[in-house]
């Protein structure tokens, strides 16, 4: 098993050879065993690194009660650069597979879903060092379209972790090999931020401020876009700092504290100035 996922009532497993599946619990027998119930196998062909749940529904801003979305969607990520996204039931809505500048395939090494704005944010870190981002009902929007295979251009892209600055060359993990979406950050009337943390086979985590802009429509401008004069507002994902000459405001963006080797986990409180514990390949675990 390589992947785990509990929600509600039922168990969510995948393995190395790509392929899930589905259990839920038997109460009526009296050891209480898990009951496999689907099984999926042609999703992925390489080791799944991640089962995470979110939500295809976007919620209005101000109603700060459906922050805890019902969520609807399973996504799966796999080294052999697909993710995928599936129903509760285990039916699949949507697949496609990354690939680099080249059009060659390229592995997904860790995934996290990004809860804290009004559509769910699904942010991928790969072997080549960078992280992209999706929004779950734009994925959506794409399979309603019979859309697949190779994935759609992302909402955000950046590099996060140089494979070149890796200490040691012959591991067998390289780029982004750690994320973890760490919660709300500031806001403004235009804008709001969110935190990712990264590790890499650097042996480095840092820290991102993803600052989501909205950009409002008018109806003239939203007939020429072809949308029939809808003028809800449209929004861009940017990452900061952009460059390493920046600076994040009262955040630090670079820990250390691992000796060498990836960065192998990553966990956040989620609180306004978060605690970062790490784990590494080298053994050690760091709580910043």
């Amino acid at each position: 098993i390589s992947a785990l996922l509990f929600h509600d009532d039922t168990l969510y497993t995948a393995g190395t050879s790509g392929g899930m599946k589905m259990w839920r619990m038997n109460d009526q027998l009296e050891d209480m065993k898990m009951i496999p119930v689907h099984s999926v196998d042609n999703a992925h062909q390489g080791e799944v690194v991640v089962l995470k749940t979110l939500s295809s529904s976007i919620r209005d801003d101000d109603d700060q009660d459906t922050c805890v979305s019902d969520h609807n969607l399973v996504l799966s990520a796999s080294v052999d650069g697909a993710f995928a996204l599936f129903d509760r039931d285990g039916d699949l809505v949507y697949r496609c597979e990354l690939t680099d500048d080249d059009g060659n395939q390229i592995s997904i090494t860790s995934a996290d879903i990004d809860t804290t704005s009004a559509e769910h944010v699904i942010y991928l870190g790969l072997s080549s060092g960078h992280v992209v981002g999706y929004v779950a009902s734009d994925l959506v929007n794409h399979a309603s379209e019979g859309s697949g295979g190779i994935c759609p251009v992302p909402k955000c892209r950046w590099l996060a972790h140089d494979p070149s600055s890796q200490k040691n060359q012959g591991h067998n993990k390289h780029g982004v090999t750690a994320l973890a979406c760490g919660g709300a950050g500031r806001s403004t009337h235009s804008a709001s931020t969110s935190i990712v943390l990264t590790g890499g086979a650097d042996g480095v985590i840092k820290q991102w401020e993803m600052i989501r802009q909205r950009h409002g429509n008018t109806s003239s401008q939203s007939q020429e876009l072809g949308n029939g004069g809808d003028s809800s507002p449209e929004w861009t994902l940017q990452h900061w700092p952009r460059m390493s000459s920046q600076r994040m405001k009262d955040r630090a963006h670079i820990f250390q504290g691992h000796v060498e080797g990836p960065i192998t986990a990553l966990v956040s409180d989620g609180e306004r100035d978060p605690k970062i514990l790490s784990a590494g390949s080298d053994g050690t675990s760091v709580d910043q």
